[in-house]
């Protein structure tokens, strides 16, 4: 992939227009906005389907939670 990858910390948010999905060793890895963020496998079906839309993904101390900004 050849840019850097990073993890989300606990409330931390990727907010952006979701740009691809990518699975990489072992992780899904999604690029939002202008930042490449490594997320959990589950939530590529939550995620599929998104491409082009402005998202938000947080991070809680539990989960990953999932946001579409708008619906176009």
């Amino acid at each position: 992939m050849g840019v850097e990858v990073h993890r989300l910390q606990p409330w931390e948010e990727a907010r952006g227009q979701l740009h691809e999905l990518q699975d990489l060793e072992g992780c899904l890895v999604a690029r939002i906005g202008p930042v490449t963020v490594a997320l959990p496998g589950e939530l590529r079906e939550r995620l599929q389907g998104l491409t082009g839309q402005t998202i938000g993904i947080l991070r809680t101390d539990c989960d990953y939670r999932l946001g579409v900004v708008d619906g176009r």
